[in-house]
């Protein structure tokens, strides 16, 4: 297959502690595992994804709506804070991005990843990029949790958490993940 340019929103999900819930229990390793991909699966079939890559604990897609995708990642986490509990985290961001055969290339992907490794539990991180594609859908609420300097990203971006009922947002926690806090040092006082 040749390489494709397209706009695409990417999205990743981990489960967190994966590695360690393996060692603990495998049995349970497996069925959450399982759970995962049985969710995702329906929910790419619903709203128009594609599964690029899908390893033990964690999987990368894409979309060729924001919103589309928006609505996949709150049903799936939505699913995944019922019995038994998978501690996933989401990330998402809109991009042009490169599709090569079964794989996925360009900054796009990598921001939509360091989204999802500041993520917590339950939660779905989004880029600005695609709040501007939901804002006007009155069903997906957001909450801005400020700027961030992501890893290897040039520029601060504003990271949001979708706000929905049922879905975590870590306000006033300090995010962990490949990010720091952007401190805008023009605006301080001396």
């Amino acid at each position: 297959m040749p390489q494709i340019r397209q706009l695409a929103a990417i999205m990743f999900a981990d489960i967190m502690g994966y590695t360690a819930i393996m060692q603990k229990d495998e049995a349970m390793a497996m069925l959450l595992r399982d759970k995962l991909k049985t969710k995702l699966d329906e929910e790419l079939a619903l709203h128009g994804g594609r599964l690029i890559k899908f390893s033990g604990d964690g999987a990368l897609c894409s979309f060729n709506s924001a919103l589309e995708a928006v609505k996949a990642a709150t049903a799936i986490q939505l699913l995944m804070q019922q019995q038994p509990v998978v501690p996933l985290r989401i990330g998402i961001h809109q991009a042009d991005v490169v599709f090569d055969d079964n794989d996925v290339y360009g900054d796009g992907v990598n921001i939509a990843s360091r989204l999802e490794s500041m993520a917590v539990q339950g939660s779905v991180f989004v880029s600005a990029k695609v709040v501007d594609d939901i804002k006007n859908h009155k069903n997906i609420e957001t909450i801005s949790l400020g700027k961030y300097v992501l890893k290897n990203v040039a520029e601060p971006m504003e990271i949001f958490a979708i706000s929905n009922a049922g879905l975590q947002v870590p306000l006033n926690k300090k995010l962990e993940g490949k990010a720091e806090k952007f401190v805008d040092r023009t605006s301080i006082k001396k």
